[in-house]
């Protein structure tokens, strides 16, 4: 149970309970104290609930960031068959409507955060999902020999446009790490031209945005307000 769901009643100093003696009345310097001492632990726990919700309200955003580049990928990078742009396209599209599901369904949530944990769980496993679906348009909408720039935006920029919306470490883990392994795998398999440069690079830029991902969290925590304050 969360600390901000306890309705335990606090005794004013020098007002004794109808149901109590004046022996069994807490000192005036206890009840303070005891208080003050929750305040803490109840400033990180609602802390923790607000950037729950600021992360699943992030999901609309990153929802619409990957439909634009999805609708980007295929128009100009596209060089295979109808039917693979458009099994890869169905791929994706599923993707996006459990994040905005995820979303819908943190709405009636507010601010428990156990149901938040939960739904934070959820979205973390559909952006993984999310990642395996965004990877396969390595092999379904790259073709065989695409050029290794063009190769690279269709992993890198996915990435950076996630990693601000999003603002969790393990979310954005989540999506990078299988767009960077099935694109690398096309590398090897498909033998795009400049392989052996192309993979370096490939997981050269990956791993920096990982890696920036360590120190994220520590400058959000930075700005989060001082007492009990959601905004």
């Amino acid at each position: 149970m969360a600390l901000t769901d306890r309705n335990e009643p606090l005794l004013r100093p020098g007002h004794a309970n109808p149901g109590h003696s004046r022996l069994s009345q807490p000192s005036s310097r206890t009840l303070p104290l005891a208080a003050l001492a929750r305040l803490p632990e109840i400033h990180a726990e609602t802390s923790d609930a607000a950037r729950l919700n600021r992360f699943l309200r992030a999901s609309v955003g990153a929802a619409a960031g990957l439909m634009l580049l999805g609708a980007l990928a295929v128009s100009v990078m596209g060089d295979t068959s109808l039917k693979q742009e458009f099994a890869w396209s169905l791929l994706v599209l599923f993707g996006v409507a459990a994040m905005l599901r995820s979303y819908i369904k943190s709405t009636a949530q507010a601010f428990d955060r156990a149901p938040l944990n939960e739904s934070a769980r959820d979205l973390r496993a559909v952006l993984f999902y999310t990642g395996f679906a965004w990877g396969a348009g390595a092999f379904l909408v790259l073709g065989d020999n695409p050029l290794p720039l063009m190769g690279l935006g269709f992993a890198v920029l996915p990435s950076l446009v996630l990693l601000p919306l999003l603002k969790d470490r393990a979310a954005a883990v989540a999506f990078v790490a299988p767009v960077t392994a099935l694109t690398a795998a096309a590398i090897l398999l498909e033998h795009w031209g400049g392989t052996l440069p192309a993979l370096a690079l490939l997981l050269f830029v990956q791993g920096s945005i990982l890696a920036g991902l360590r120190v994220w969290p520590a400058r959000e925590r930075e700005r989060l307000p001082d007492g009990l304050s959601l905004l």
